[in-house]
């Protein structure tokens, strides 16, 4: 209340003193100051610090270098408002404005109290912006973490297909190689036992090829069935009973040419273990591809399933 009483009296004086024009002025500013301090005191007495500061602010605006001013504002800001930075410009400007006063000691106690609750609250701050800046970061990694995890449940499907199509295929490739291995006991055991055709084959023709040579038999054979057609060819009465044979013989006698040791074109062949059409063609032709020649002369007489037995005698067309 001391301002209020100052100011008071101050504008008793100059009323009394008779003022100037520019003491008028002076004295309505003054007026006006103490009905603005008056409405801040009231404001702040009734708690609304927001309505106390802006009228302090309002008398700094007509009286910038009110020390007292300054104060007030500084600990309302300090006090009720908590805006210490704005606290500790206004205890500055007091200890600017008045470096030697009275309360000079207490303004500078209460600019230290400003400037560490004021790092105080700064430090409250960032802690509380970092505690945001780590939950949201937290809350962005739990999100991959949860993508991640998605992926690795995706991924631990594929590898568990993977690992039946693992698990079916190397069942497939054993039992290929079993199969393999049975085919090469096939072909070893198939080798084995051509091999021992081709010797038996290969030991009967030694033995064929051994045997003496029957194209003069054959010529002999067809001598006697000449002279046994033209004996047909006379009457029958006075022929003697040897002739009467030589004439069953010939009509008995069939119109096969005669058989050869190896096959021969105009003759015939007994067909020899081993023997394929192939075979004899390429011995009587020389070209194995005519085959078909001799199965189609034989059609006739050929075994019905149409291969070669041995023993079984065949025309060389």
């Amino acid at each position: 209340m001391k301002p209020i009483v100052l100011t008071a009296c101050c504008i008793v004086v100059l009323a009394m003193a008779g003022c100037s024009k520019d003491d008028a002025e002076t004295l309505a500013r003054k007026e006006r100051v103490a009905a603005l301090l008056a409405e801040a005191r009231q404001a702040e007495a009734e708690g609304d610090a927001a309505a106390a500061e802006s009228l302090y602010r309002q008398i700094l605006a007509v009286e910038p270098s009110d020390a007292n001013i300054h104060l007030s504002l500084a600990i309302l800001s300090q006090d009720a408002r908590k805006n210490y930075l704005e606290a500790m410009y206004h205890y500055q400007r007091y200890l600017d404005l008045m470096p030697a006063s009275e309360k000079a000691t207490m303004v500078q106690d209460r600019l230290i109290s400003a400037r560490t609750l004021l790092a105080n609250q700064l430090a409250t701050e960032i802690v509380a912006r970092e505690q945001r800046a780590i939950a949201s970061e937290r809350d962005a990694l739990q999100t991959q973490l949860k993508e991640l995890e998605k992926t690795v449940r995706s991924l631990n499907t594929t590898i568990g297909s993977r690992d039946a199509e693992i698990v079916e295929l190397q069942g497939e490739v054993k039992r290929l190689t079993r199969l393999v291995e049975k085919l090469k006991a096939s072909e070893v055991e198939t080798r084995a036992t051509h091999a021992s055709e081709i010797a038996a084959a290969r030991k009967e023709l030694e033995a064929e090829r051994s045997k003496p040579d029957l194209s003069d038999t054959a010529d002999q054979v067809a001598a006697a069935r000449e002279e046994a057609r033209k004996i047909l060819e006379e009457p029958d009465g006075g022929v003697p009973e040897k002739d009467v044979a030589l004439r069953a013989i010939a009509e008995n006698a069939t119109d096969e040419a005669p058989i050869a040791a190896t096959p021969t074109r105009g003759k015939r062949y007994v067909v020899r273990p081993g023997d394929t059409f192939s075979a004899i063609a390429r011995e009587a032709y020389g070209n194995a591809a005519e085959w078909p020649r001799i199965r189609d002369a034989n059609r006739s007489t050929a075994n019905p399933n149409g291969r070669l037995l041995a023993g079984e005698s065949i025309l060389i067309p």
